[in-house]
């Protein structure tokens, strides 16, 4: 039963005036625009079409009376919409079938979705496969919206983000990086109407000045450190902070896999990172439009991991200049004292030293 012929059998059971025990028996027009008749038997029960009246005047009150009667009353105009689409879906022909189509980004066949999707509801491809490839493997664009649902104008809200960024002041570098250095923001774009939704953790003015030039000039440098800035779900300031005092650390999956930013509760704040390299979120909540959701921070964040292979790398080039630096001296040292001896050999005082035995 579709929602109109539900609708018909509710006010079916309806009539716009009162009617109490005295006013049997009768005929009225419903609210469904059908008659329905009032009748008595000759042992005098009260009737309503077929259905015997249980509780007569159940429920009196000023603006309507309430009778009970045994089962539902279906009206003839429900009974004929069932009679049609019944008969219709007899002899209706086969709907016809496109060819199977292969998903570009997964390989695989596309399966029909056995519901329509709703407006708004989640993509069912993940995240990370509607990513463009990495910039190790070409730099291409983010595929185009997989399907013909265009609920969301991801373009519009990520250009009203980027201008967001750049009205409320501090967050030039973060995007510049964005638009000009990097194709993240068309990309994000194109995820946003696709359905997915963004947080990012945007790094402050001073904190993008802190970087060193060998950590943007590496290729794809600017991308990976935006990926890792990038999480693929929405959270505001306020869902942050729940989480943190709840649990103590929370980690999020990034862009950036198979990286996770790790979040803790520290002085009243969100604290993200684990190492010396942390940041605090200092400017809460700068665009939220419940697809997007952009959270200021103090500090630019870097993957654990990779903190710890720079430090080994770097203690490693030491030790090694270090012993480089002994042998150099040892090897200086005994030169000198070789040519110190073959002056004293020279002139007989040698013998008066113990170093040159």
């Amino acid at each position: 039963m579709n929602l109109k012929s539900l609708q018909k059998l509710v006010l079916f059971h309806i009539v716009p005036s009162r009617i109490t025990s005295p006013d049997w028996p009768g005929s009225h027009e419903t609210l469904a625009d059908d008659h329905v008749r009032l009748t008595r038997t000759s042992g005098g029960e009260n009737v309503v079409d077929a259905a015997r009246v249980l509780k007569l005047d159940d429920v009196v009150r000023p603006d309507g009376v309430i009778h009970g009667i045994e089962r539902v009353l279906v009206p003839k105009s429900v009974i004929e919409d069932f009679n049609n689409r019944r008969s219709l879906r007899s002899i209706s022909a086969v709907i016809p079938e496109g060819a199977p189509e292969v998903d570009p980004r997964t390989h695989r066949l596309k399966k029909a979705p056995s519901t329509p999707v709703p407006a708004g509801a989640p993509p069912a491809l993940p995240i990370y496969d509607a990513l463009a490839p990495g910039p190790s493997i070409s730099p291409a664009p983010a595929p185009g919206p997989g399907g013909p649902h265009h609920h969301f104008d991801g373009e519009a809200q990520v250009k009203d983000f980027i201008q967001t960024l750049l009205l409320y002041g501090g967050y030039n570098e973060m995007a510049d990086i964005l638009v000009n250095l990097t194709s993240l923001a068309t990309e994000m774009g194109k995820l946003i109407s696709e359905g997915y939704v963004l947080t990012v953790l945007a790094p402050n003015d001073e904190a993008m000045a802190k970087l060193t030039t060998d950590q943007l000039s590496e290729p794809g440098a600017p991308e990976q450190i935006m990926y890792y800035h990038i999480i693929p779900e929405y959270q505001t300031e306020e869902s942050m902070y729940n989480s943190v005092r709840r649990f103590g650390k929370v980690k999020y999956d990034t862009l950036r896999l198979p990286h996770r930013v790790v979040a803790e509760e520290a002085d009243g704040s969100v604290k993200f990172g684990e190492s010396e390299v942390s940041a605090y979120l200092v400017d809460p909540d700068v665009f939220v439009d419940g697809r997007i959701s952009v959270q200021g921070i103090d500090g630019v964040l870097f993957p654990v991991e990779e903190l710890k292979s720079k430090t080994k790398s770097q203690t490693n080039v030491s030790s090694r200049t270090s012993s480089n630096l002994k042998k150099t001296v040892t090897l200086r040292r005994g030169k000198l004292l070789e040519v110190s001896c073959r002056m004293l050999q020279s002139v007989g005082l040698h013998s008066h030293f113990t170093s040159c035995h």
